[in-house]
């Protein structure tokens, strides 16, 4: 245990924790002040708005960002890698921005009318986050956690301090809210940008790195695509069934766990490169008995909100979001279950290059959770989509479990 407690994976760890700790602050600051100004309706709409572009983001530009952790994290020539996902992320956040500003219009018709000037506005934060995730990946890569830790602060720091501006100087709407979504990753993509080297532009592109990088990305991209729909459906499918007002009563409840997210987000980051540099099966299995025990027992802070949502609930967003309570308690358990999740995938993808067994595993929890959703939603409104992503959490982390120490028990 005193050899756990000081390996280098728990004082990165440590140090991503910390800096995800402080990001998170801001960022529930910076919810907490949208959903108060905007009340249950107008959080639901920017919430919703926030889903759709997010969907489309994550779906294309996680990948990229995985794939540079991967190559340049574990090649003899990383520099070539880097400058190829440089050029992939600018050029695709550049045009799926501007074929989403003409989309956004029929696609609001078509879930909710009130969205269509919200999506306008949002379509510019596809290109901003593709920016803003390329020096990350970069410092995730030569395990610089704490510059990639300024980086993250400084996104949700500068969000909160735009929407507050927008507050004090003029009347806070949806909108101005999204833009300060945006103006938020632009900026701090100017803060990453100088905390890495620019050197590799100079670095001569082939065909091989191509080639290598699009055969791992590309079964990457349509986990990401898959992932990335089952993240954030739920929003749009509730607003298309209960309308604005209980998707912010549930989003308001979701909001609890996005500290959850963030830090299953944190320990990937730790355990990618690691998973990705190991070359004896004994190394990997030694390396994955430990983040299961950081990861089982970080699940039971998760479980730690049951007893206190009455009172976080009044006192971060007010009793017009009362029935938000009940919904906490539901989602505690699904997400102690993504939590007690997070170093398993890194594994498969990692490790075992199983990235088409990861396309399989979204698949399968997008079609038991929208299943859900549509059986659950009509009937119960906010309720069953808790009770549907909750139990989909559940299934599918111990699914991933299973397969992971499986591989790890046979090799």
């Amino acid at each position: 245990m005193k050899q756990f407690f000081s390996s280098q994976t728990i004082k990165d760890s440590t140090v991503v924790t910390i800096g995800m700790g402080i990001s998170t602050v801001l960022s529930a600051l910076s919810i907490f002040f949208i959903a108060r100004f905007l009340g249950p309706s107008g959080f639901g709409l920017y919430v919703s708005a926030l889903a759709v572009v997010v969907i489309i983001t994550d779906s294309l530009e996680l990948a990229i960002s995985n794939s540079l952790v991967k190559f340049a994290a574990g090649t003899d020539r990383p520099r070539a890698f880097i400058k190829f996902g440089f050029y992939l992320k600018l050029f695709l956040g550049l045009v799926l921005g501007l074929l989403f500003t003409f989309a956004s219009q029929p696609l609001a018709t078509l879930i909710q009318p009130q969205l269509k000037t919200p999506l306008l506005v949002a379509s510019g934060i596809i290109p901003a986050v593709f920016l803003l995730r390329f020096p990350r990946s970069v410092l995730q890569a030569q395990k610089r956690f704490i510059s990639d830790s300024v980086i993250d602060v400084s996104t949700n720091l500068l969000r909160l301090l735009f929407i507050l501006s927008f507050y004090y100087f003029f009347h806070l709407t949806v909108e101005l809210a999204l833009v300060a979504y945006v103006l938020g990753a632009l900026t701090a993509f100017l803060v990453g940008a100088s905390l890495i080297s620019w050197r590799f532009l100079a670095s001569p592109l082939d065909v091989s790195v191509k080639r290598k990088f699009f055969n791992f990305q590309k079964w990457l991209t349509l986990g990401f695509i898959v992932a990335a729909i089952h993240g954030r459906i739920d929003s749009i499918l509730l607003l298309r069934f209960s309308g604005p007002s209980a998707t912010g009563i549930y989003q308001a409840a979701y909001r609890f766990f996005m500290p959850a997210i963030q830090l299953a987000a944190a320990l990937s980051l730790v355990f990618a490169p690691r998973f990705a540099s190991f070359d004896t099966g004994k190394k990997t299995r030694q390396y994955l008995t430990k983040a299961t025990i950081l990861s089982l027992s970080l699940a039971c802070l998760s479980l730690a909100i049951i007893p206190l949502s009455p009172w976080l609930v009044n006192l971060i967003f007010g009793q017009k979001y009362n029935l938000s309570i009940p919904l906490v308690r539901i989602l505690a358990f699904g997400f102690a279950a993504f939590l007690a999740g997070a170093p398993f995938t890194s594994h498969l993808i990692y490790s075992t290059h199983r990235t088409k067994l990861f396309l399989l595993i979204n698949l399968c929890q997008l079609i038991l959770l929208i299943t859900l959703d549509f059986i659950l939603m009509p009937l119960y409104g906010s309720y069953g989509a808790a009770w549907a992503i909750t139990v989909t959490l559940v299934i599918i982390n111990s699914v991933l479990a299973l397969l992971a120490w499986t591989y790890v028990k046979k090799n």
